[in-house]
């Protein structure tokens, strides 16, 4: 969209200089983004924070997990021990070496190592494995008809292959066989097992023959370990349909008959904590209705929970101060004065809003006092019905020690028969083994999970790519006119100037040496270097309210009066005038009462105290403001005023939503766009240009007002450094 303005294809038109390199269009980018990164910094630092927080956060609750290691040589060929054992490998060639070593890989993840393993470490025996390694229920799925010991069985097994690692440390035969699991120590003693138990397995392959001896003694074997895993099986079926649960785990442990050296059940565990929770309710709930009782004795605002709440003491003291206020204006004013009503109606609401705090705080302390009561009697109620449950359990416990003791009983004549067969099967024939034990798996003394570190740097990666969307979005969604050049993108306008940002631009504008006062000279040079020169009558305007319209209209006007110019500033903005309030003086017969007919232009014009400066106040505020400024008298008006100012500005009402601006825009000579930096969107300032150049007027050039670079993020900073230098040895 293009809209009209002078000077358009003048050489001399204004325009601000980029810093060296800004043509370079990776450079304008780069700073771009630093740009929107800076503006987001704040946002972006509570994501960094957040992220960096969560990581350190799950490094802390997750499960801690130990690994521990032992490591197995493995040679292709046996070593001959007595100069008698055939060699059972042959010569191979460099692929078959490697196959070969795959396979020994392939064997200890297999599941028959893994089931000598539980095997030789009583894994089978209760769920306290299984507990250990935090492995639920669901995590196998179990086919149906599966009895429930088959079903653990495979839960340890999978429990095992899936924690357990093995891999070749380089370009050596040496295999490491890693276990992890929360436990440090069951991951050395696991990991131990699994190097023992694939040493065994590798001996029982190579077997050739065997004797009766060992066939019987396998047999029986088999028959032990049938008659414990039934024995077991009652055990845990006998616990299970009496839920009891030994905190011990009594049937994988050495057998006792003193019970009061078994561990605690969890019924009686229960009953003990139940009987010190119920201690603590009784205090709390005899805290609480001490609390109660004190608190529905006193009036409302004096309970102390109240007194002290950091809600209510601020509309207390709010309360106050316009309690203070209602009192003084009464003494100058009627009750039914708005100002004295607003007052009236502020402490009403201050006083509901206080008792409804007041009162909800004391509801807490009765439902307080109501739910420490409830947990007293919830309390006495379990605390009962497990008194029940515990002279009961006491009958349960002495059978489930007989079965225990047969238990035991069969595990130690199975481990006899084991120790035998072990004995026979080395002395029935010298066969030697390819693997040998490098190094034991020693407790390790550290976790090897989480690792801080790695969640400190995946959470910085999240929370950069979080923040570069973020960024993203922000500047999509919520995108604002900043810098001179997007003033310029937006609205194919030149650039008059730029006016820096100030805590208090009327006390720097009454000093010409001043930030303020050197900016506005650029904007007035501007004006002048435009095609035609500055025009006699100006409008100044912006797209909306608050943007500093009112405050360049007064810095052009003190600017071209030290000029020597005879200059007149008009407020034509009749709905929220403020040339009145720039220059101290009281809002009484201006403008208005002038297109009105009611007052004669001499009449109307007021001298502002600076030296060929008068002024025009907006006057009294009319119904109709757009009816009155498209008045024929405007045109008259302004031919009078032509042949006694050399410069006339107009402060006009804002464009969107308001009618006067482009009323107005077709009687003056030009009219100055005011944008305040970071105020409006591209597409509003569009819209308001548009409806500015439906009125017909002629709109000379942009004005960017309190640009304040560094907060924004860019890298200007610079352009004011020798005029604030100046100023400061000037002082």
């Amino acid at each position: 969209m293009q809209f009209p303005f002078a000077g358009a294809g003048a050489p001399t038109e204004p325009t601000i200089t980029p810093p060296a390199g800004e043509g370079d269009s990776s450079a304008s980018t780069l700073r771009e983004i630093w740009a929107a990164a800076y503006r987001s910094r704040y946002w972006i630092a509570g994501i960094f924070a957040v992220c960096i927080a969560l990581g350190i956060t799950l490094a802390l609750l997750t499960t801690r997990l130990y690994q521990a290691t032992a490591s197995i040589e493995v040679r292709q060929e046996a070593e001959k021990v007595l100069g008698t054992e055939q060699d059972r490998e042959d010569s191979s060639s460099r692929a078959d070496a490697e196959r070969f070593l795959q396979t020994q890989l392939d064997i200890i993840r297999s599941r028959g190592v893994a089931e000598a393993v539980a095997e030789s470490e009583g894994l089978f025996r209760g769920e306290a494995f299984l507990d250990t390694m935090r492995v639920p229920d669901a995590d196998v799925q179990v086919p149906l008809g599966m009895s429930p010991r088959d079903a653990q069985r495979a839960r340890v097994i999978k429990a095992l292959r899936d924690n357990m690692q093995v891999r070749y440390t380089g370009t050596t035969r040496i295999a490491a066989i890693s276990f992890t699991s929360p436990d440090p120590r069951l991951s050395a003693r696991i990991a131990n097992a699994y190097a023992t138990s694939y040493i065994r397995n590798n001996l029982a392959r190579k077997a050739g023959s065997s004797v009766y001896a060992l066939d019987f003694l396998r047999d029986q074997l088999r028959e032990a370990q049938a008659r414990l895993a039934k024995s077991e099986q009652e055990v845990v079926d006998y616990a299970r349909r009496t839920r009891i649960v030994d905190a011990g785990n009594a049937a994988g442990n050495a057998a006792t008959t003193d019970a009061s050296a078994r561990p605690q059940s969890l019924i009686t565990a229960q009953l003990v904590a139940l009987n010190q929770a119920y201690s603590t309710a009784i205090a709390d709930r005899i805290s609480a209705e001490q609390k109660w009782v004190n608190a529905s004795r006193l009036p409302l605002l004096s309970v102390p929970d109240v007194l002290s709440n950091s809600a209510i003491q601020p509309l207390i003291e709010r309360r106050a101060q316009i309690q203070a206020q209602y009192q003084q204006q009464l003494s100058t004013r009627r009750a039914d004065y708005p100002a004295v009503l607003e007052a009236a109606a502020q402490v009403k609401e201050l006083n509901r809003q206080i008792t409804t705090l007041a009162r909800g705080i004391r509801d807490g302390i009765k439902n307080q006092y109501d739910v420490a009561a409830s947990r007293e009697r919830e309390l006495v109620g379990a605390i009962d019905g497990l008194k029940n449950s515990t002279l009961s359990e006491q009958k349960q416990g002495i059978e489930l020690s007989i079965l225990r003791r047969e238990a035991d009983t069969n595990r130690q004549q199975y481990e006899a028969l084991l120790r035998r067969y072990n004995s026979l099967n080395a002395e029935s024939g010298i066969q030697t083994n390819n693997l040998s034990s490098v190094d034991q798996a020693q407790v390790p003394d550290r976790p090897s999970w989480p690792k801080l570190p790695l969640n400190i740097a995946l959470a910085l990666i999240v929370a950069m790519l979080l923040s570069a969307l973020f960024v993203f979005l922000h500047e999509q969604l919520f995108s604002r006119v900043r810098t001179p050049d997007e003033v310029r993108a937006a609205s194919h306008l030149s650039i008059l100037g730029v006016v820096p940002s100030s805590a208090s631009p009327e006390e720097e504008l009454a000093d010409p040496k001043s930030f303020q006062s050197e900016a506005y000279s650029s904007v007035r040079t501007g004006l002048s270097l435009t095609k035609g020169g500055v025009p006699q009558a100006m409008m100044v305007t912006s797209t909306q309210q608050g943007e500093g319209k009112s405050t360049a209209c007064h810095a052009l006007a003190l600017s071209f009066a030290r000029l020597g110019r005879r200059v007149l500033i008009v407020d034509i903005d009749l709905r929220r005038p403020n040339v009145h309030r720039l220059f101290g003086v009281a809002n009484k017969q201006g403008f208005s009462n002038v297109l009105a007919g009611q007052l004669a232009i001499d009449d109307a014009i007021q001298p502002s105290g600076t030296s060929g400066l008068d002024m025009i106040v907006a006057g009294d505020i009319p119904p109709n403001p757009a009816e009155l400024i498209g008045s024929p008298h405007l045109g008259v008006l302004l031919a009078q005023l032509r042949q006694r100012y050399d410069i006339i500005l107009f402060d006009s009402a804002p464009v969107l939503g308001l009618a006067d601006a482009v009323v107005l825009s077709s009687e003056v000579d030009a009219t100055v766009f005011v944008v305040e930096s970071g105020r409006n969107p591209a597409r509003t300032i569009q819209v308001a240009l548009a409806r500015l150049a439906q009125g017909g007027g002629t709109i000379i050039g942009a004005v960017l007002l309190k640009f304040d670079p560094g907060r924004i993020g860019y890298g200007y900073g610079t352009e004011y450094g020798y005029q604030y230098d100046y100023a400061a040895r000037n002082d």
